[in-house]
């Protein structure tokens, strides 16, 4: 729907962004990014809300806590005074902040579920009308409670101009509506959960890596040559959820609200989207920066291994009970793709040591499949980039981004092949930690670091990456070492 008036009072909005308030620099970019979202999308019936927990901690309360709590609720205090809302109207900025509470898998204390928690409480809310799940900061913590949608974004994700209308817009479509069965529990039609595509932005030039260029792809936003769409969608009219997008408050409520177990669910993006249906809205677009250092991409994908092999009991659980949940195949397969995803590289690397050993394969042979592996998919696109999709093109200026296209495919296939041992055992730690964890400790389950925190631990320095990467020289050396004992037949 176009709304060409605004979004229209029943389907009121809220933008959310959950976070850690956990210094002061932080809560003031949070509420920077809050109003350049209100900004960007002035919405009459739109409330902008900072959802937020203290960090971890011991105790229950630290003593910098209320200090963190009263600079966010003053920042906010100040959006709202230099952009009321209408009179009578709830306030267009709030602070929706909630108490720790003990973990007994992580053995300290946290916002109950992290962000999980934090937004299946604030779906309750809305549902329910009552927000007795956060703390009171009096006209600071009060949400209208008509709100229909809730937008999701990460601190670090931009809200384009007029983005959030055209999401509602596709979200109040009648054809769109959820749809419940006969128990009310599970979505047979339409969606409660949209995932718009996520872009790169142009980085500025101080901040360019060789990884950022080879891993980012394509920066900006360009819709015409970019043009995309979500192979899950087209054949079987669901997408993929990935963290940033909107909800529909009674739909997600009735499908989710304490269904989940508690202390078990690290990766809930592909999961709430089985459940809930997710429609990917390639059309619409979200600007998120990629990681510009590895070891910054290496420990979110760590998370996301982890996190992926806790949700092995509910695959489980979906092929072995299907009445407790209602899940397409297709949303099985996705979280089995995602498993078989993170054997690749110590399948590979094991592939290569036994064919260096002399068994299976030709080792020239085992290179080559191991770098198919991690290559193939890129080099098909980057080759097809080089037929134009009609004459009036600047050619010469197309076969440069062709070419650029295909450099970034082969480099990226090197990069992986390189760095093959130091993958494998990032992923081989992250198997063995989330399966020992399930099935023994019970420890560390919701084990999280934020990209801000991950961003500021990284290294660049060479003898503080030599230090950190000590094990990955002695590791190799020491398969050497195993190799030459057993008399390996090294090829010429």
């Amino acid at each position: 729907l176009a709304l060409a008036n605004g979004i229209p009072a029943e389907h009121r909005a809220m933008v959310a962004i959950p976070a850690l308030l956990s210094d002061d620099a932080s809560i003031d970019a949070l509420v920077h990014r809050l109003e350049l979202h209100h900004l960007a999308n002035p919405e009459r019936h739109a409330q902008f809300a900072l959802l937020s927990d203290w960090a971890d901690a011991p105790t229950a309360q630290v003593e910098s806590d209320q200090a963190l709590l009263a600079r966010a609720t003053r920042l906010i205090g100040a959006l709202n005074a230099r952009y009321p809302a209408e009179a009578g109207s709830v306030q267009r900025f709030i602070v929706l902040h909630r108490a720790r509470q003990f973990s007994e898998t992580e053995q300290c204390w946290i916002g109950w579920e992290r962000k999980r928690g934090k937004l299946e409480l604030l779906v309750d809310a809305l549902a329910l009308g009552t927000g007795a799940s956060f703390l009171s900061l009096g006209d600071a913590s009060r949400f209208a409670l008509d709100t229909r949608y809730i937008v999701t974004l990460d601190s670090d994700t931009q809200l384009p101009p007029g983005r959030l209308r055209e999401l509602v817009g596709v979200a109040a479509h009648p054809h769109n509506q959820p749809r419940l069965d006969a128990s009310g529990r599970a979505i047979v039609g339409g969606y409660a959960i949209l995932q718009p595509r996520i872009v790169t932005p142009l980085p500025a030039r101080k901040d360019v890596t060789l990884y950022h260029w080879l891993f980012a792809g394509r920066c900006g936003i360009d819709p015409y040559s970019a043009a995309t769409s979500e192979i899950y969608q087209d054949l079987f009219g669901e997408g993929t959820f990935t963290g940033k997008g909107l909800f529909n408050v009674r739909a997600l409520h009735a499908v989710l609200s304490g269904r989940l177990p508690d202390g078990q669910v690290l990766s809930h993006d592909l999961l709430e989207g089985a459940l809930a249906r997710c429609a990917a809205v390639t059309d619409i677009t979200l600007i998120e920066d990629a990681p510009f250092h590895a070891d910054v991409a290496a420990s979110r994908v760590h998370r996301w291994m982890r996190g992926d092999w806790q949700l092995l009991p509910f695959l489980l659980s979906f092929i072995l009970r299907p009445a407790r949940y209602r899940v397409r195949a297709v949303n099985r397969w996705k979280m089995f793709d995602n498993l078989r995803r993170s054997l690749v590289a110590p399948a590979s690397l094991a592939l290569l040591l036994l064919a260096l050993y002399g068994a299976i394969l030709s080792p020239w042979a085992a290179l080559a499949l191991v770098l198919a592996a991690f290559s193939a998919g890129p080099l098909m696109g980057a080759v097809a980039g080089f037929s134009p999709s009609r004459d009036d093109l600047a050619k010469r200026h197309f076969y440069r981004q062709a070419g650029a296209d295909l450099a970034r495919a082969l480099g990226g296939g090197l990069w992986h092949l390189a760095q093959l041992l130091q993958q494998a055992l990032m992923a081989t730690d992250a198997i063995t930690r989330a399966l020992y964890r399930m099935a023994i400790s019970r420890r560390h389950l919701l084990q999280w670091t934020t990209a801000a925190a991950a961003h500021a631990s990284a290294k660049t320095a060479f003898v503080d990456v030599a230090r950190e990467h000590w094990s990955l020289p002695v590791v190799a050396l020491a398969l050497l070492a195993t190799l030459l004992w057993a008399g390996t037949p090294y090829p010429a």
